[in-house]
């Protein structure tokens, strides 16, 4: 069995687990409730049947161990913890007693302990520090400066996507963008503060959240260019080309391709060289320090260590949190299935931020082939790189 039959059978079981879950799964009123396992696909593949999670875990653990055999190093690694990683999360649905840092370790593959209060602090003093360089004593000073009014919401997404698309097309040519630009789509009620939705051609951006410019900045390269738009938009073109192993065709929650993902978005901006002046260095260190004592109320939440009072006072007093921030952040920290993927967007930012700079600038070209060519675990990132991309002096 070679890599692409190993990719094949891993792609239409997670099908099958994903239709395992919808089937056993209330309808809801959150778009959360409504995405299953696996939100977007591209995949000409059909699902496996699959009975019951049993069934599910013991197809999952002997594909990883016929991965495991494959010749090719990042093949056998990345098929291996992907299936491993599935099985996780499948054995966490089956009502298998595991805990929460079990299942974030397990799916995601970081360290699933809460942030130290050395590291809080940190980010605290780094936010803080960004705010003094541009100018101002409270965050509530800058919001109240630089706040984009509901009204004015979409007509500035549409202007800064469109500025996202076009230096994506000029400074990251090797990626594949949709022909039409995504659009907008203003929503309420919901869980996050914005959203791709890929198949619907559509960023939606959370009204109930107040936004300034150079927060929504981030956010639209997080959601469209270079992040999850175009970055699916590359796979779905690879995949469809054969260039790609058939799991790239799929987008799933809680797995070892998940930190990878949101580590992509993050740093979009930096892939574009497009973080201007302190008030974007003020707006990146502020998303840093939601997501890092995102990771802190989530794991306290959930282990039971803190009450969702606590929680909610905790963001608004460390983060400056406004209230339905707050109350969209403990909504999707909490939520059956997504609570694990919390953890995603601070280490994707780490990750894959730490190995931009490992790269240089030199290498860019190279390094975003790497990164958006292939799924990877938080390891095979780093390790296969370095298998791949000696220096250029050295080939």
């Amino acid at each position: 069995m070679d890599a692409f039959e190993v990719s094949a059978e891993l792609t239409r079981l997670i099908l099958g687990a994903d239709r395992l879950y919808r089937a056993g799964k209330a309808a809801g009123s959150d778009h959360l409730d409504r995405e299953g396992l696996v939100p977007v696909h591209w995949s000409p593949l059909e699902p496996e049947h699959l009975d019951d999670w049993p069934e599910v875990i013991a197809r999952l653990t002997a594909l990883a161990a016929r991965a495991s055999r494959l010749p090719d190093p990042y093949q056998r690694d990345w098929l291996t913890e992907q299936s491993l990683a599935v099985a996780n999360l499948a054995r966490w649905l089956s009502g298998e007693e595991l805990s929460y840092e079990e299942v974030v370790a397990g799916t995601l593959r970081v360290d699933p302990r809460p942030p130290s209060r050395t590291a809080l602090a940190a980010a605290r003093a780094a936010r803080d520090l960004a705010l003094e360089a541009a100018g101002y004593e409270t965050f509530a000073a800058f919001r109240h400066d630089h706040l984009v009014s509901p009204g004015q919401v979409e007509e500035v997404a549409r202007e800064l996507i469109a500025e996202g698309r076009a230096r994506t097309e000029r400074l990251l040519p090797g990626l594949r963008l949709r022909p039409d630009t995504i659009g907008t789509r203003v929503v309420t009620g919901t869980a996050f503060t914005a959203y791709c939705d890929y198949p619907g051609r559509a960023v939606w951006i959370n009204a109930d959240v107040p936004l300034t410019r150079p927060e929504l900045k981030h956010l639209l390269a997080h959601e469209a260019y270079p992040g999850h738009d175009a970055h699916m938009a590359h796979r779905d073109a690879l995949v469809s080309s054969g260039e790609m192993l058939p799991d790239g065709a799929l987008v799933v929650t809680n797995t070892a391709s998940s930190v990878q993902f949101e580590g992509i978005a993050e740093r979009g901006l930096d892939l574009l060289g497009w973080r201007e002046g302190p008030l974007d260095a003020l707006a990146w260190h502020h998303e840093r320090l939601q997501w890092l004592a995102s990771i802190e109320v989530a794991h306290g939440v959930n282990t039971g260590r803190m009450s969702h009072a606590e929680a909610a006072a905790f963001l608004r007093d460390y983060c400056d949190g406004e209230e339905a921030w707050i109350d969209a952040r403990l909504r999707f920290a909490t939520h059956p299935l997504r609570a694990p993927f919390v953890y995603g967007y601070w280490w994707g930012g780490t990750v894959v931020g730490a190995w931009l700079r490992r790269v240089g600038a030199l290498r860019l070209r190279q390094a975003v082939s790497h990164l958006y060519d292939r799924l990877h675990s938080p390891s095979t990132l780093a390790a296969h790189w370095h298998e791949e991309g000696e220096p250029l002096a050295n080939r």
